[in-house]
Formats: structure tokens, sequence, C-alpha cells
């Protein structure tokens, strides 16, 4: 999405020209369509003086708007994301999960440990078919 900063309307997509007030985005054009630096007097590819003209610049305030926008929705987001967390860890009865869990902890730390103690060529086998069934699951996925 683009923002016109002569008349300040949004078009969707990427559009070349503001369908508002004629004017193009960050560059001037000829006639015949070549993109020009927004300083030029001249086409460079063909001589035309018959360009567009371009909308100003983005001002400071333009900028500095947009990164607080960013910011806002970012840490907006992070704030839902955080309590739909914490409420989720509050609702759980931790009393008939603790058991589970830390068996569930130390089979993974000794799976783990266990791996290290392999030799460096079956470690490699075990890397390979690793990634050939991860390369047959994301083919399967795109399919």
């Amino acid at each position: 999405m683009r923002r016109c900063t002569s008349c300040f309307r949004f078009h969707p997509g990427t559009p070349t020209f503001c369908a508002y007030c004629g004017r193009s985005f960050d560059v001037r054009i000829c006639s015949r369509g070549h993109r020009n630096p927004r300083g030029v007097q001249f086409c460079a590819e063909c001589g035309s003086a018959d360009l567009s003209t371009p909308a100003p610049s983005a001002s400071f305030l333009h900028h500095l708007s947009g990164f607080v926008l960013y910011l806002f929705s970012a840490l907006t987001i992070a704030l839902i994301v955080i309590a739909v967390v914490l409420a989720v860890l509050y609702s759980i009865d931790w009393s008939a999960l603790t058991p589970s869990l830390v068996a569930l902890v130390l089979m993974l730390a000794f799976l783990y440990w266990t791996t290290t103690l392999l030799p460096g060529p079956i470690r490699k086998l075990g890397k390979a078919a690793g990634r050939q069934v991860m390369k047959s699951v994301r083919k399967n996925k795109h399919e």
C-alpha cells in the first residue's frame, strides 16, 4: 500500500502514479515509461524532457508517524500474546502435570546426552537422514 505525499491518499498495491493527483511515486517517468531519479531534467535513456512530476519527498514527520504506528501495533500484539499466554498458564492445574513434565524433560535430556556420545560418522548419517525427511515433508507440503 502506498500513500501519496502530495494529496495524502492511500493506494492499494504498488501503483506507479497517484490515481487522484496524477503524480508519480519517488521517480520521474518519461512518456515512453523510462524510470529516472527524482532530480533529473531529461530522461537518461531517450533524452525526453517530458517527465512526470513526482510527489514531494516524505517528510521527517511522515517517517516518524510510520515508525510510531509500527511500534504501537507491535507493542499491542505483544501485550495481547503475553496476556493470552499468562491466562493459559494460570488456568493449568500444575500439580497434576508436574510429574509428567519432569519425566518428559528427563527423557529428552537422556536422549540428547546419548546422541552426543555417538561416533562422528553415525551422527553425520543421522543428520543426513533428518535432512532427507525434512526435504520430503517440505516437498509434500507444496504439492
